[in-house]
């Protein structure tokens, strides 16, 4: 009993014949001629009927076919539908204001009884404030649900509209206790609300905290109180459970800064994350859900830019755990680690989970500064590669179901797809790579590099070798081999494959907290993690690949191009990639200081925001120096020291690469580059190849620079020397005839 019902067949949505056959299999007993209109969301339709317990209901039709209000499975069908009402209009939109303004709430159904809440809750036929006059006047931050009802009617949506007043934002909750219908407690702390004042009246603040407030997209969440708080069924009060079960409805909301739309759209909501779902954090992490059983089945709108992904499955709004103010009140906080690593994966040239900042708001109340991020799964990869959301291998260690595991263990399990593929790399890779045979398996290739269609790719060798890159500079301790398990338990990687055989794994920095610490630290192993399968992971399989020489080669090409000439990992471009978040994140820092600057970790005290020594945390104070440590001493050095550490394990060949006389760029036709060499002979291809073949020997389309070279036309030229049976590194520079039309891709 209560379980839906299904038949053995489906209905198109937009009309077809039906009919219905008495069981001699030849009577039609009812049809519809031609066929049935279009049908709608969660209505019924079908002949009214005057139903009695002991009537046959073939000679108790009273009417022709119609909607209905009701969906009655198993029961006589219901009330007529006699229509819907129309969609509400709002004569402003949600945004942020200043000043007090009059709101319009209308519909074009006449009769129609509109009902609203403020309070998060769903307002329905019989609860929530009546709206007498349509008029609401609008003068404080007030999240608006509002739903219209006329009897016979199908109710419009439920739509919800938040109205932000910096004004009244920064005054919320000034003693830092609970507003209205928030809790005072939950887990095993005190939770302390509302904003500092002694942020908001700071004089190198007090102005500028409203240019935060606006500096940033507004996120607002909006749900039942229950729904977050509930001992027992709250999302927040019991943040450690995960899965389905612990999903909530809500309304999320986008408010831009700039005065575009945004949405809002009626979505499920989970607590996401690992260390950030204990007890004592009052600032846990959100995963947004579409799906068709609260809207629409997938978010449509430009969250990452229209050169990014344009719908979305789900979304993260990830907060900060590690390094934070609001849980560990550490002052190395920059709310940038994990972030600017995922920049730093996306500057060398691949593809990463994109990611900006945001404020939140819960129900109205400020919640401080989130990340907003999307997930590489599955609707990731049929986004940004070929395929659908099929065709991709998920692979991750987190929560989840592993294999020979249950639903809420942490190990290795696919999100998507199986683990089947990557359990045959491993057992590849644990078998060893040494030999050329080896390690082109994994390619797709035969033993001289040339394709097999047979075989497999399981590899994407720039992709594994770039991610490590990052992994390396960023001295990361967590991922994907965590220190914190004495480096034999990997943790937070992601890894996608499409299934098509023809591409390899591909691997995501994930949840890179751990990051921007020592100047020295070296995370360069090897580590003992990945022996097992179960602890397998993306730098166990570049220890592996390191045995091979062709490899090693490919390594030494990528550091020369990321780490030397202006590449993307040296002091100058990290710099100003950097500078790019800092300058995003600037203003909006304040904000965050008179939210959590000064929480109350661990604690079951009341939050204190008048007495003691304890200073909040500011953007003078603390966030700035941090930044600057990161500017003034991290990354000026960084570089030369994992160049270093790789040099340890023989990555960097002591033969310097070609000089080019100009590095690429505009050239005019017929100019005349030159090539030298500190030792060995320079050969080059204009073609795109590499002067140099697998296994070492010189390629038949390459040539030995013997004098300049002159370019006619647009050419990427590579470079390598070859001395006494040694290869340097590979170097690419693209040169463009002024004026010239190019035609084709060049290729990379």
């Amino acid at each position: 009993a209560g379980e839906e019902l299904h038949a053995d067949f489906k209905l198109g949505a937009g009309g077809e014949y039906l009919g219905l056959i008495k069981p001699d299999g030849r009577t039609v007993s009812h049809h519809y001629v031609m066929k049935y209109p279009k049908q709608r969301d969660d209505v019924s339709y079908g002949v009214p009927v005057d139903w009695k317990p002991d009537a046959d209901s073939a000679t108790s039709v009273i009417g022709n076919t119609v909607f209905f209000l009701k969906p009655t499975p198993g029961a006589p069908n219901g009330s007529v539908l006699n229509g819907t009402v129309a969609k509400l209009a709002f004569s402003q939109p949600h945004g942020l204001y200043d000043e007090p303004f009059d709101l319009t709430i209308s519909t074009e159904t006449p009769g129609v009884t509109l009902r609203y809440t403020t309070d998060g809750s769903v307002p329905t036929i019989d609860s929530g404030t009546v709206l007498e006059g349509g008029l609401l006047k609008m003068e404080k931050t007030t999240v608006l649900r509002v739903a219209g009802f006329k009897p016979g009617f199908k109710p419009t949506k439920v739509v919800t509209r938040t109205y932000l007043f910096p004004k009244d934002i920064v005054r919320q909750s000034p003693d830092g206790l609970p507003p209205n219908g928030f809790p005072y407690e939950w887990g095993f702390n005190y939770v302390d609300y509302g904003m500092d004042q002694r942020v908001v009246n700071d004089k190198r603040y007090k102005d500028r905290i409203f240019d935060g407030l606006r500096s940033l997209p507004s996120y607002s969440l909006v749900m039942e109180m229950d729904d977050l708080f509930d001992e027992e069924s709250g999302i927040f009060a019991n943040a450690k459970n995960d899965g389905r079960e612990w999903e909530r409805s809500c309304s999320l909301e986008m408010i831009s800064p700039d005065g575009e739309s945004g949405f809002q759209e009626n979505c499920g909501v989970r607590i996401r994350g690992g260390f950030s779902r204990m007890s004592p954090n009052a600032k846990h992490a959100f995963r947004f859900f579409f799906r068709s059983e609260y809207g629409p089945a997938k978010l449509q709108y430009p969250v990452f830019g229209k050169d990014a992904a344009q719908e979305f499955d789900n979304i993260d709004l990830r907060t900060f755990s590690n390094y934070s103010w609001s849980l560990s009140d550490d002052p190395r906080c920059t709310f940038m680690r994990d972030q600017f690593n995922r920049d730093m994966q996306f500057s060398l040239g691949q593809s990463t989970a994109r990611g900006h900042y945001c404020h939140l708001y819960i129900n109205g109340h400020y919640w401080g500064l989130f990340n907003v991020v999307e997930r590489p799964e599955a609707s990731f990869g049929a986004t940004y590669f070929k395929g659908k959301q099929d065709d991709f291998d998920v692979i991750k260690i987190g929560r989840g179901k592993g294999k020979g595991e249950g639903n809420t263990q942490y190990g290795l399990f696919a999100t998507d797809g199986s683990l089947d593929a990557w359990e045959r790399f491993w057992k590849i890779c644990k078998a060893g790579l040494e030999s050329d045979a080896a390690y082109q398996r994994i390619l797709g290739n035969n033993p001289d590099g040339t394709r097999n269609p047979d075989y497999e790719v399981f590899l994407d060798v720039d992709n594994l070798i770039d991610y490590m890159l990052v992994i390396f500079y960023g001295g990361n301790l967590d991922a994907p081999i965590t220190a914190f398990g004495a480096n034999r338990s990997a943790n937070n990687w992601y890894g996608i494959r499409n299934r098509n055989g023809d591409e390899g794994f591909r691997y995501y920095v994930w949840d890179a907290e751990h990051t921007f610490l020592k100047l020295d630290e070296n995370r360069t192993g090897p580590y003992p993690a990945g022996d097992e399968y179960a602890r397998s992971n993306p730098q166990w399989i570049w220890q592996q690949c390191l045995h091979n020489a062709e490899f090693r080669q490919a390594v030494a090409d990528r550091l020369h191009k990321h780490f030397y000439n202006g590449g993307a990992l040296t002091p100058e471009s990290i710099a100003t990639l950097l500078n790019k978040r800092v300058n995003e994140l600037r203003l909006a820092v304040i904000c965050e200081s008179a939210r959590w600057g000064k929480p109350s970790p661990y604690s079951w005290s009341p939050p204190d925001r008048k007495g003691g020594d304890r200073r909040p945390r500011t953007l003078d104070d603390d966030w700035l120096p941090e930044v600057d440590r990161w500017f003034n001493e991290f990354i000026p050095r960084r570089s030369d020291i994992v160049i270093d550490q790789l040099a340890e394990h023989g990555l960097v060949p002591d033969l310097e690469p070609a000089r080019l006389a100009k590095r690429g760029g505009l050239i005019q036709a017929g100019f005349e580059l030159e090539m030298s060499a500190a030792r060995g002979e320079v050969y080059y291809t204009l073609d795109g190849s590499d002067p140099r073949l697998v296994g070492g020997k010189i390629s038949p389309v390459a040539k030995k620079y013997t004098e300049p070279v002159r370019l006619d036309k647009t050419f990427v030229v590579k470079t390598r020397v070859l001395f006494e049976g040694e290869w340097s590194a590979i170097d690419e520079l693209p040169f463009k005839v002024e004026g010239e039309k190019i035609t084709e891709t060049l290729k990379k």
